[in-house]
C-alpha cells in the first residue's frame, strides 16, 4: 500500500477536538455577516487586546481571579493639587518647613486626620482646606472610612500628558484579575482606558465605557457582531465559540498567540452563555438598592450619566464580573489664578472615591483604589492658606493608594511612600520619587501583599525592586 493511500487522521481528531467550525455552523447560529467576513469578532479584541500582546496579556485562572482584590484606578487628568489635599511629610514624618508654594501657607498648616492617622490639610476658618477629604466624607459613611487604609506616594511626574507610566491594569490582569463576564473597563479611548501610559506590562485593550449601553452591548455576542440574534442563537454562538480550539481560532484571522485567544475564550468568553441566560440585569448596579442609593441612580437615569457609568463600572469590578476598572475625571488643569474651580474639582474627586469605598461596604467586598494625575500645580509663594493656583508644577505631585476591607481597616506600616523635601517637592532620591513607573510598581507590590500573594509580584514585576527597596515601598502589612 502506498504511503499516500493510507487515510490520514486529521489533527482535530488526534487531539480530541470536535470537527472544525464550518460556515454552516455559523449560519445555524444566525451569524451570516460574520461567516461571510471571517474576521476576528470585536469581543475578542476587547478581551484580548492587540494580537501582538496576545500571549503576554493573558494568565487565566478562574479560581485565582475570584480570590484577588478588585482594583479601581481613578485618573485626575490635567495635574491635580493632590499634595495640597493629603499633606505630605518629610523623611522623618514631620511637616516640611513651608507649604507656601502649595497654596497652604507656612508650616503651621492645620492638620485633619482620617483613615487612622493620615494627615490632610485641615480646618481654616471653619472649613476644610482639603476639599478631597471633604468630598470623601460627603459620600462615604464613617463605617466605610473606618475600614479604609490610605497611603500617599510623592512623585515628580510630567505635566499635561498621557505618557506617565502610572497605569497597572496590565500587571493586575497578568496576575490573574480577570472578569468573569466582562474585560477590563475604561473611560478613555486608550490602551489603558485612562489618560496614563502602562507601567510594568501592557494591558489587554479595555472595553471603553462611554455609556451604560456599552456594557449591555458587550455581554452578548450579537451586539458586538452587529446582528440580531434571538436567545437560542446567542446561546448557540456562545457554545460554538467555547469549543474552538487554538488552530480554529487562529484561522479566523491568522491571530498571533492563538493559545492566548483560547485562554481568553475559556475564561471570559464562555461565561457569556450564563449572561445571555440571566439577561442584562446581571451588570446593572440598579439591581442592588444600596448601590443605586450610593450613586444616586434609578430606572430613569440616562444611559450617558456619569453616575450610572461609574456606578456600573465599579459594581461589576467589585463583583468580579469585570476586570480592573479605570475611571477618568477631566478638568484638573485648573490653574486659573483662583481656588474656586480647583476646590470644586478636588471635592468632586473625593465624592467619587467615597462612593467607591461605600459601594465596597454595601457589597461586602474589598477594593484597592489608586488615584493618579499627570503633574500638579503651584501657587505664588504666600502665607495665604487659600492662595490661587498659578501654573503646572509636576515636582510636587502625589498619588494616592486606598485599601478598603470589610473585615476592618488593613494594617499599614506608614501613611507615605517616600517623602517631600523643604523645596516643597517630592524627594527624588527615594526610589519612587522621580519615576511614575516605579510608583506603579510600588502600588502593585502593595496590592500583591494585600492579597498575600507576593509571588505574583515576583512573577509579573520581577527585578523592578530588590529586597531592600521592596521593604521600603510595601506599607500594607
Amino acid at each position: 500500500m502506498s504511503k499516500h493511500s493510507k487515510k490520514e487522521i486529521p489533527m482535530w481528531a488526534k487531539t480530541g477536538h470536535a470537527k472544525p467550525v464550518t460556515r454552516r455552523d455559523f449560519l445555524s447560529a444566525g451569524i451570516i455577516p460574520f461567516a461571510a467576513s471571517i474576521a476576528v469578532p470585536n469581543w475578542v479584541s476587547l478581551i484580548l487586546g492587540s494580537p501582538a500582546n496576545a500571549q503576554t496579556a493573558v494568565t487565566c485562572d478562574a479560581a485565582n481571579s475570584t480570590a484577588l482584590i478588585p482594583f479601581v484606578t481613578v485618573n485626575l487628568s490635567g495635574g491635580a493639587a493632590m499634595s495640597s489635599n493629603f499633606l505630605p511629610m518629610n523623611a522623618a514624618g514631620q511637616p516640611i518647613a513651608s507649604y507656601s508654594k502649595m497654596g497652604l501657607g507656612n508650616n503651621q498648616v492645620p492638620i485633619e486626620r482620617e483613615f487612622g492617622n493620615v494627615p490632610f490639610a485641615g480646618l481654616n476658618n471653619g472649613a476644610l482646606l482639603s476639599k478631597f477629604l471633604e468630598g470623601v466624607r460627603t459620600s462615604a459613611t464613617a463605617a466605610a472610612l473606618a475600614n479604609t487604609a490610605f497611603v500617599g506616594i510623592p512623585c515628580d511626574s510630567a505635566n499635561d500628558t498621557s505618557s506617565n507610566k502610572f497605569d497597572i491594569s496590565g500587571a493586575v490582569t497578568k496576575a490573574g484579575l480577570i472578569g468573569s463576564q466582562l474585560p477590563n473597563l475604561g473611560r478613555s479611548n486608550s490602551r489603558t482606558g485612562i489618560n496614563q501610559a502602562a507601567g510594568i506590562v501592557a494591558p489587554p485593550a479595555p472595553l471603553v465605557v462611554n455609556s451604560y449601553s456599552a456594557l449591555l452591548t458587550s455581554i452578548g455576542y450579537s451586539a458586538t457582531l452587529n446582528t440580531a440574534l434571538n436567545t437560542a442563537q446567542k446561546n448557540s454562538l456562545a457554545k460554538l465559540v467555547s469549543n474552538l480550539n487554538s488552530s480554529q481560532t487562529a484561522k479566523l484571522n491568522a491571530v498571533q498567540g492563538a493559545d492566548g485567544v483560547k485562554k481568553v475564550l475559556d475564561c471570559a468568553g464562555i461565561k457569556n452563555v450564563d449572561v445571555v441566560q440571566k439577561g442584562a440585569g446581571v451588570v446593572d448596579p440598579r439591581q442592588n438598592a444600596g448601590v443605586a442609593t450610593v450613586w444616586n441612580i434609578n430606572a430613569n437615569t440616562a444611559a450617558g450619566s456619569r453616575d450610572l457609568i461609574f456606578g456600573a463600572m465599579v459594581y461589576n469590578s467589585l463583583l468580579g464580573q469585570a476586570g480592573a476598572a479605570g475611571l477618568e475625571l477631566g478638568g484638573y488643569d485648573y490653574h486659573d489664578g483662583s481656588r474656586t474651580n480647583g476646590d470644586a474639582k478636588d471635592r468632586d474627586a473625593g465624592v467619587v472615591i467615597g462612593r467607591i469605598l461605600e459601594t465596597a461596604k454595601v457589597l461586602g467586598k474589598p477594593v484597592f483604589v489608586y488615584v493618579v494625575s499627570d503633574g500638579s500645580v503651584y501657587s505664588d509663594e504666600s502665607d495665604d492658606r487659600q492662595a490661587g493656583w498659578q501654573g503646572d508644577r509636576g515636582s510636587n505631585g502625589v498619588s494616592y493608594m486606598l485599601y478598603y476591607n470589610p473585615a476592618g481597616r488593613p494594617a499599614t506600616s506608614g501613611f507615605q511612600i517616600g517623602a517631600f523635601n523643604d523645596n516643597q517637592a517630592a524627594d527624588t532620591t527615594f526610589i519612587t520619587g522621580g519615576n511614575p513607573e516605579l510608583v506603579a510598581a510600588a502600588v502593585f507590590a502593595n496590592w500583591c501583599q494585600a492579597n498575600k500573594r507576593m509571588d505574583l509580584f515576583d512573577r509579573v514585576a520581577n527585578r523592578l525592586f530588590n529586597a531592600t527597596q521592596l521593604a521600603q515601598v510595601v506599607k500594607v502589612a
